[in-house]
């Protein structure tokens, strides 16, 4: 650009011709400029994409992790221990009880024989949704992995009808019940626990695994025990959403 200018003194331009020349010679400058800014750009862009594209096909893993696995290993569904203590959908302050089964584990275990796999546990947790009062936390599940006789669908969709009395006889009074989406099955209830505070239970099934979520306040805090349902409800769905989907990746095909 300097170059150019030199030689337009040279060749005599004065006044307003000058100018334009100059100013013409400035401008193709600036809009050679863009040309190599935007090249620079698309190339990048270009590369960026081929980048994405390319590693879509090189990490098949983000498609795996959504399908169930090909076997069960003995104690690998054991959620109390190793997985719910671990996520950060809830915040758990200490663990008051935790049991697991698994008919794997047994000594001498036939591979073609029926398989249930069990887990309870009772937690204290601190919400994470409306009042700052600790909650009691109460899970418990069953997953039918194998059933000879009449198919483990079959044998959870009794576990499932089961359950859903249990959950009803859980309660001295019930104000509401609710049907959700947040599993192959969710069926939720709200009211008065029979030791006088308020609990919120959610009965799920995914695949051939049914559990049951149950939140009740705490009886010394200061609301003695009140929670409302639309806080019970959102730390629920959040914590079902999560179950559903380790059941799904880890029951087998």
């Amino acid at each position: 650009m300097v170059d150019t200018k030199e030689t337009v003194r040279r060749q005599g331009l004065h006044g307003w011709r000058a100018a334009a020349a100059v100013f013409g010679c400035g401008t193709l400058a600036a809009f050679a400029v863009f040309g190599v800014v935007a090249g620079a750009l698309n190339l990048l862009l270009d590369t960026a994409t081929s980048g994405i594209t390319s590693g879509d096909n090189d990490i098949p893993g983000v498609a795996q992790s959504a399908q169930p696995r090909a076997d069960l290993e003995p104690g690998a569904l054991d959620l109390c221990s190793d997985y719910l203590p671990q996520i950060s959908d809830i915040t758990i302050t200490a663990e008051l009880r935790a049991e697991h089964s698994d008919e794997a584990q047994d000594p001498g275990f036939d591979s073609e024989a029926a398989r249930t796999v069990v887990g309870r546990c009772t937690f204290e947790l601190t919400p994470q949704y409306g009042t700052t009062t600790e909650w009691i936390f109460n899970f418990d599940y069953e997953a039918v992995i194998r059933d000879p006789g009449q198919g483990r669908d079959q044998a959870a969709s009794g576990v499932l009808q089961r359950r859903l009395v249990d959950a009803e006889n859980e309660f001295a009074s019930i104000e509401s019940r609710g049907d959700h989406d947040w599993a192959d099955a969710s069926r939720s209830f709200y009211g008065e626990s029979a030791s006088g505070v308020a609990q919120y239970m959610v009965v799920s099934q995914t695949r051939s695994a049914v559990y049951t979520i149950a939140f009740l306040g705490d009886p010394d805090s200061v609301g003695a025990g009140e929670v409302s349902e639309f806080d019970f409800e959102r730390q629920a769905e959040v914590l079902a959403g999560r179950l559903h989907d380790r059941f799904f990746r880890l029951i087998p095909e």
